[in-house]
């Protein structure tokens, strides 16, 4: 039966006629013969979500383990070049991965002929430009606005033509669907349970006598789960309230505490700096040396190099080795900022990980859902 074209209006149009697909009853964003590589990347990112999220390693390990069973000598993919087939924005697919990641992911044998088909004349998404217009999904499987902000603009629904009886690009995993923006009463939690999280933290150091802090780690999850400026009013509640656990000193010391937040907040909402493990390794070092920065010219100008820390032991030992009290003092708190800083930071991101799991991040999206399992191996 030949294609038949009904117009809509100026800029949809349903086709008529064309073999559904598995998904027969759904639509999916599409430029009929001409359809960009970003359209087939938001299926493939659909059929994945729906699969469970099948880790990308596991995907390239099946993928090997099916080349090894039909006979081919060839290894499997690298967990890197799964990954880049699944993100938006690229030229050209690699038409037979796409078909093996798809067999993987539990495709009906039927379909994968025609996902090798579309992987193959997929032109790139830059001759094409994907913006949302117009229609919005109806019914059951509409995408939530929390959700269909955080998505790629692939995944987002075009003013282009309908095709019918294939995937719709509009839809978002089923667990984003169940996510929701944070309101009022959940940043309040946040911000109280950082406060109580960061006290906790001053009480034990100070009773067992550590050569750390421990008093930023609510501070590092208010800043990246509900902003920066809310991660500053939890420092300086803390140190506030840590007048009482260990004196009057602790008021000067929310200006490293406010750092902190600062570096911790824009670092991961603004800059990205924790969209994968190594950058946000990177971000722990810059918050560890920001809040020395701070933190040794008020030991040097206000306390006489020290305030009677645990961790000031490095400056006794480093001035009888003839050291000056000023490079003493400075090694002393770096040394100790980077190993409190790094063991906050990853305390932290477990939390924010939990957090982002039920919760929309507003500015963040899902760059921070499951950090370890979705990272490339190597990327920065």
């Amino acid at each position: 039966m030949p294609s038949r074209d009904i117009r809509l209006s100026g800029a949809d149009t349903v086709m008529i006629g064309r073999q559904p697909s598995a998904w027969a009853g759904r639509f999916i964003v599409a430029d009929a013969d001409r359809e960009t590589c970003d359209a087939v990347v938001a299926d493939l990112r659909r059929l994945r979500a729906e699969s469970g999220s099948m880790p990308f390693a596991e995907i390239a390990s099946r993928i090997q383990a099916n080349r090894r069973s039909a006979g081919s000598d060839a290894s499997g993919p690298a967990r890197t070049t799964v990954f880049e087939a699944f993100r938006p924005g690229r030229s050209r697919l690699d038409a037979r991965l796409i078909g093996e990641i798809v067999e993987v992911l539990g495709a009906p044998p039927a379909t994968i002929p025609e996902w090798v088909a579309r992987a193959g004349s997929a032109i790139p998404s830059a001759h094409a430009e994907l913006a949302v217009q117009g229609t919005r999904a109806e019914g059951p499987d509409a995408v939530p606005a929390e959700a269909e902000e955080s998505q790629p603009a692939g995944e987002q629904l075009s003013g282009r033509p309908l095709a019918v009886g294939t995937a719709p690009v509009t839809q978002t995993s089923s667990d984003a669907r169940t996510r929701r923006q944070l309101g009022p009463r959940q940043i309040i939690l946040i911000i109280s349970a950082s406060i109580l999280l960061n006290l906790a933290g001053h009480l034990i150091v100070n009773f067992l006598r550590l050569p750390l802090f421990f008093d930023m780690i609510g501070t590092a999850v208010t800043a990246i789960v509900v902003g920066p400026w809310a991660g500053v009013v939890v420092a300086i509640v803390t140190n506030t309230g840590g007048v009482w656990l260990s004196g009057p000193h602790s008021i000067w010391f929310s200006l490293v505490n406010l750092v902190g937040a600062l570096v911790w907040g824009y670092g991961a909402r603004r800059f990205g700096m924790a969209s994968t493990l190594p950058r946000y390794f990177i971000l722990t070092i810059l918050v560890a040396l920001s809040c020395s920065a701070v933190a040794v010219p008020l030991l040097l100008s206000l306390f006489h190099g020290g305030v009677g820390h645990a961790g000031e032991s490095i400056v006794w030992t480093l001035q009888m080795l003839g050291q000056p009290q000023g490079l003493a003092v400075l090694g002393s708190n770096l040394v100790n900022s980077l190993a409190d800083k790094l063991i906050t930071g990853f305390v932290a991101l477990v939390a924010v990980s939990s957090i982002a799991a039920r919760w929309v991040i507003p500015g963040i999206g899902d760059r921070l859902r499951r950090p370890l399992a979705d990272a490339p191996e190597g990327a920065a």
